[in-house]
């Protein structure tokens, strides 16, 4: 007969400040089955219960000196399930967050990086075919794409007819064209 079965809790308690091995043991064999019931009822996972519960164990095991209960050993045992159960939602909670950011990160991250640089690319080389346009229509050009001017307003500003202007930018459009096609 094990010499701890006939002890209360509390005596249990108290030997297990004192590193009793054997009290914890029977603490273990007396709550075992209580706590893996309540845990597996807080988040519906038997393995997950079953792990939480011996981990609790396991942490009592090694903190044995430091231990003290001020309230019933029940209690205090049930508490520690339900905070490790709280512990384990946020875990998993952040841990889905990470899998999610990660899963978008891979999904767009690198494609929109890649879009990036090829934009960058893009714009250089449109610049550089920009640079080569006669100076008229060079003003032109810019004043209607990156001033967005109509050409009623560009031919005012540049003393030339609106006719004139629908040319130069038809020309500036066509050699963009031509200059970007060449590259790729």
């Amino acid at each position: 007969m094990n010499a701890y079965r006939p002890l209360s809790d509390t005596e249990l308690a108290a030997k297990l400040s004192q590193q009793d091995k054997a009290a914890l043991e029977e603490i273990y064999l007396r709550h075992w089955a209580g706590l893996y019931d309540y845990a597996r009822k807080l988040i519906r996972d038997q393995q997950a219960a079953e792990d939480l519960v011996q981990d609790l164990f396991a942490s009592l095991l090694a903190n044995m000196d430091r231990i003290t209960i001020t309230s019933s050993l029940q209690s205090y045992l049930y508490n520690a399930i339900r905070n490790r159960v709280i512990k384990a939602y946020y875990k998993d909670q952040n841990r889905a967050k990470y899998v999610a950011s990660l899963k978008d990160f891979i999904d767009t991250g690198q494609c929109a990086t890649d879009e990036l640089v090829l934009e960058r690319e893009m714009r250089q080389r449109i610049e550089a075919a920009i640079a080569t346009f006669p100076p008229k229509m060079r003003e032109v050009y810019e004043m209607s794409r990156t001033e967005n001017i109509t050409r009623k307003e560009i031919a005012k500003a540049t003393h030339v007819s609106e006719n004139t202007v629908k040319t130069q930018m038809t020309r500036a459009l066509k050699i963009l064209r031509s200059k970007l096609t060449a590259l790729f």
